[in-house]
């Protein structure tokens, strides 16, 4: 591959990465079809972009895409301390049915031919029905034909809907997400991956101007209540597998129920998702081979900690763009190495000592008390503190956070003048 002229790709999903990718390819002059069977589309999660996102690609603000402005936080330990905070840079949530419209309608506006099917399955041209990862020997480009499935007419007979043949296509992308079938099928075979399961709930009419963050003693995960424009995102995620899905539903409801109106959640619509955990080897999990590549959640891009994947998957989505228009598609493994894999790893390295309890405890005490841990904990959510100082931030705060404690406690002392009042005794 010499470079982008005359380059068809077939990129299957129109989540952030996926419409990202495709529609900087369209830009270069690919021939981009994006197979995706969904117009508008939710997705289990909050929705958030921090600040850095919305720096990187600002026409986020576009106001075709409804947003709400996040300047606050609330933490709640497992013993039920609380902690708010303001947020230094405002954190941006959407709707993700909204986000996804938005993307995809840029990327058919850049060129991006938009297959509305849904894929069930791929092949290398010459190789017969079976999926192939290697060039065929007939066919040294290795091209893909993609076989893909419209909505069903209700006219036609169910057995009748065999999809549709696309292509050849030079290159092909998955953008699926973590559970998707173009992901299982090129990354067959490697190892398997720590997970984690997400449930929640879409409360309608509830949107505050602070997001919540709750944590339980045990859980290697958190309950996240995200306001957008007319309702809430509120969900919880852990380690698949750790706890049954009805007792992390059932934590979350009894939270629900004790902080909004009765009825809720009887309002509210539920959801279900998996969520990938960065690899914590140094970021050598596999990302591409020859001929084809993975982005977003399907490349298992999201923060560990926060799990936050909606900027990194736009960001792979960006990389691999780059890479196949220099006509270099290895450099996209080499990019994402040397960018983004060091400080996903550096997180995940950092997951089981932060969900500890006893940790968030003391955190969510001292961050209500003290500035410095509180701005901390801001930089974190806005993108804006990397993983690889964070140890060293907290050290250089300990003796600050020393002072507004002690400052804390005398002011409670008995007979202390309120601060603002001044003292009558001479």
């Amino acid at each position: 591959m010499s470079g982008a002229d005359g380059l068809r790709v077939a990129v299957i999903g129109g989540g952030p990465g996926g419409a990202r990718c495709a529609l900087r390819l369209a830009e270069g002059g690919c021939a981009v079809s994006l197979f995706e069977p969904r117009s508008h589309f939710e997705k289990a999660c909050g929705g958030g972009i921090p600040a850095r996102g919305i720096e990187r690609y600002p026409y986020l603000l576009d106001s075709r895409l409804p947003g709400k402005e996040i300047r606050g936080c609330l933490l709640v330990s497992p013993s039920g301390r609380e902690a708010r905070f303001p947020l230094a840079d405002p954190l941006f949530v959407f709707s993700r049915a909204d986000l996804h419209t938005f993307m995809l309608d840029r990327a058919v506006a850049a060129g991006v031919r938009w297959v509305r099917a849904r894929v069930l399955s791929f092949h290398r041209q010459g190789s017969g029905r079976e999926p192939r990862t290697e060039p065929h020997p007939d066919d040294p480009r290795g091209r893909w034909r993609v076989r893909a499935l419209a909505p069903r007419d209700p006219a036609t007979p169910a057995a009748d809907q065999r999809g549709e043949a696309h292509g050849p296509f030079d290159f092909l992308v998955a953008a699926d997400g973590a559970a998707g079938g173009a992901r299982r099928t090129l990354l067959a075979g490697e190892p398997r991956e720590e997970m984690s399961q997400g449930i929640g709930r879409y409360l309608p009419q509830i949107s505050e101007d602070f997001i919540t963050l709750k944590f339980y003693a045990g859980l290697h995960g958190y309950l996240w209540v995200f306001p957008r424009p007319d309702h809430s995102s509120a969900g919880i995620c852990a380690t698949l597998g750790s706890l049954p899905a009805s007792d992390l539903r059932s934590l979350m409801d009894r939270f629900l129920r004790g902080r909004y109106p009765e009825g809720i959640l009887q309002r509210s619509e539920g959801y279900a998702a998996l969520i990938p955990g960065a690899p914590a080897n140094g970021g050598a999990a596999r990302v591409q081979g020859n001929g084809w590549a993975v982005v977003g959640d399907a490349g298992r891009f999201v923060d560990p900690l926060t799990r936050e994947g909606i900027y990194y998957a736009m960001e792979s989505g960006d990389l691999l763009a780059d890479a196949l228009l220099r006509g270099q598609p290895d450099l996209y493994s080499e990019a994402w190495a040397r960018r983004f894999a060091p400080e996903l790893s550096r997180a995940a390295g950092y997951a089981g000592r932060f969900f500890d309890a006893r940790f968030i405890e003391r955190l969510v005490f001292v961050g209500s008390r003290s500035p410095a841990i509180a701005r901390l904990l801001s930089d974190l959510i806005a993108g804006r503190q990397p993983y690889r100082t964070l140890r060293r931030r907290l050290l250089l705060a300990a003796p600050l956070v020393g002072v507004h404690l002690v400052t804390g406690a005398l002011s409670r002392l008995p007979g202390r003048p309120a601060r603002g009042s001044r003292s009558t005794d001479r």
